[in-house]
């Protein structure tokens, strides 16, 4: 069975088709899910929703800063705290400059990024980076504070030159459904040259669907066209590309996978 690298199972948008979901998921031999954390509602949903292959992730996603006060957002850190000892990851955290953000909470997402890196490496935890029109500004933070660091950048749609700067912090790449859309030459180009075992893949179901694809909302089946694209620019089968894929999230997240 292989290993969705990024997806969001516990998501209110599947709740009537869950079970259909991950039949299909199964059928398609996607066998293990590992979850993005968004903010306190969703870690609850993803702790009464779990299974054994689930791998739970929590953070405060910088839409959840953008969303709420300085108090709210103290409020959930500290809950953070308390609750990663049951997750494999911190994350999503990061930084958003996209339009879903207002750029007045900017500072505020600054601060509860750098408040999280500094947790994540406290109780050594690998990262799930959620990075939006600020890698530049991301890249800088991880090497001030320091070292190198586990764990990897979600939906990552970057340049070759910003991919070596992860690579070169210890960050792996997940690369999800915009690598089979028309455009993203940048990402095209990047993948074919970065090596597969610093690769992994990622539905971000029920969001992010590959092209093409004509469910509505994406699901974790969805990896199968992603494999095939990192494949083609990369001279390997997809059942290749997702072997290493699972074997990398093993890596970076201590799964003790059977595979």
């Amino acid at each position: 069975m292989f290993v969705d690298a990024h997806c969001h199972l516990a998501d209110p948008r599947f709740d009537a088709i869950r079970d259909a979901v991950l039949e299909r998921a199964r059928a398609a031999e996607i066998g293990y899910f590992i979850q993005g954390g968004v903010g306190p509602e969703d870690w609850a949903r993803q702790m009464r929703m779990a299974s054994a292959n689930w791998f739970l992730a929590f953070g405060l996603h910088p839409w959840f800063v953008a969303d709420h006060d300085d108090e709210a957002c103290e409020t959930a850190l500290a809950a953070l705290r308390d609750l990663l000892p049951r997750a494999v990851a911190l994350g999503e955290l990061g930084l958003d400059r996209g339009p879903r953000c207002d750029p007045a909470s900017l500072p505020r997402q600054r601060h509860f990024f750098e408040r999280q890196l500094v947790l994540a490496r406290e109780l050594d935890k690998p990262l799930v980076l959620h990075v939006v029109r600020a890698h530049g500004e991301v890249i800088a933070m991880l090497r001030r504070l320091g070292g190198t660091w586990r764990g990897l950048v979600h939906a990552f749609t970057g340049s070759l030159e910003i991919a070596r700067d992860y690579l070169d912090l210890g960050l792996y790449l997940s690369i999800g459904g915009a690598l089979t859309r028309p455009g993203y030459k940048k990402l095209k180009n990047a993948v074919s040259d970065i090596p597969l075992d610093r690769l992994v893949v990622e539905s971000d179901a029920p969001d992010m669907a590959p092209h093409g694809f004509d469910r509505g909302l994406n699901e974790p089946c969805g990896l199968w066209p992603v494999a095939e694209a990192l494949g083609e620019r990369t001279n390997r089968e997809a059942r290749e590309v997702l072997r290493q894929s699972a074997v990398n999230l093993d890596r970076i997240f201590a799964l003790e996978l059977v595979l």
